[in-house]
């Protein structure tokens, strides 16, 4: 079974941001990418400099630099279950992502980020799974 790295290189066709006098470019994901750009790159993805320059007040194409905190797996998860509630938790996952996402994400093949990791809390919750255990592990990656 191939598990891939739980690490998320910034996409091919991320848009970044060149407008240096922004006054939110040190948070901004899209301009602090743009120094993540090795000079070997031939060509990038930029927003219009000319629509930037039209913005006022919030930027509607402004990405936080923070990083998120995804969780990757929950086969360990599983184990503190009876097989009952385990059976019923993945009836439930699987009806909301479907079979091969739920085992990817189960694995640790696909990061779980927060709002799924929230759903999955839920999720528990509701079949009556009182005390909820953490997933396998964590990482702090970007959004992109």
């Amino acid at each position: 079974m191939k598990v891939t790295t739980p690490f998320r290189p910034m996409p091919k066709t991320y848009c970044l941001c060149i407008k240096a006098d922004c006054p939110r470019a040190a948070e901004c994901l899209r301009s602090v990418a743009l120094t993540m750009i090795s000079p070997d790159e031939q060509s990038i993805q930029i927003i219009n400099p000319s629509y930037l320059v039209t913005v006022e007040g919030d930027c509607p194409v402004y990405r936080s630099a923070a990083k998120v905190r995804y969780a990757r797996g929950f086969v360990k998860m599983l184990s503190n279950l009876t097989v009952a509630q385990a059976h019923a938790l993945r009836q439930a996952l699987e009806h909301d992502f479907g079979h091969t996402r739920y085992f990817r994400l189960r694995a640790g093949e696909r990061l779980i980020d927060p709002a799924t990791q929230e759903h999955i809390r839920q999720t528990m919750t509701r079949i009556g799974i009182a005390e909820l255990p953490d997933f396998d592990a964590y990482v702090e990656e970007y959004d992109w």
